[in-house]
């Protein structure tokens, strides 16, 4: 018998309806946000320019605008990596893809990592965020969602056996 590695649909899993969801945004902030800024295209007119802007300034998030080269290789590494593999997430949370247990283990280390080091240049290396409400507001969910997404995936199987159920 061939296993296809395949379990339950999202719509028998109704509470990973909201992985779907965060990891289709952090899609789009990927490519809208980080890809723009780790390929400095963020100091212009355009529109996500502009919202790049408005975000570090409303975060007064100055480390972000000062084009440091530590921000842009993260920001490049978001955008261009962990982009793509977040609309791979939202395929496998809705086709109910038990293969993507290991690299979602993967990319929660990596983005762990990822995000304390960030963290760690931002509040002792760069100037501090001067709205550290807004700047978590924006930055903590990228720390939140990938622990979740590690005690979501800790078991194998994770998404249970299409099997079993028909």
């Amino acid at each position: 018998m061939c296993d296809s590695g395949m379990g339950i649909g999202v719509m028998e899993r109704k509470k990973d309806l909201f992985f779907v969801v965060c990891f289709t945004f952090f899609a789009f902030s990927s490519f809208t946000s980080d890809a723009l800024h780790g390929l400095n295209l963020i100091h212009g007119d355009g529109f996500w320019a502009g919202l790049n802007q408005w975000y570090a300034e409303v975060a007064k998030d100055q480390f972000f605008l000062d084009d440091h080269l530590f921000v842009r290789y993260a920001t490049a590494v978001s955008g261009l990596i962990f982009g793509p593999f977040y609309l791979v997430l939202v395929f496998a949370f809705i086709k109910g893809a038990n293969w993507v247990r290991t690299p979602a283990l993967i990319y929660v280390g990596a983005m762990l990592h990822g995000c304390i080091e960030f963290m760690w240049w931002e509040y002792a290396v760069g100037p501090r965020p001067g709205a550290p409400i807004v700047f978590w507001a924006f930055n903590g969910p990228y720390i939140l969602i990938p622990i979740l997404l590690g005690v979501r995936m800790w078991k194998p199987d994770p998404f249970g056996s299409a099997a079993a159920v028909g």
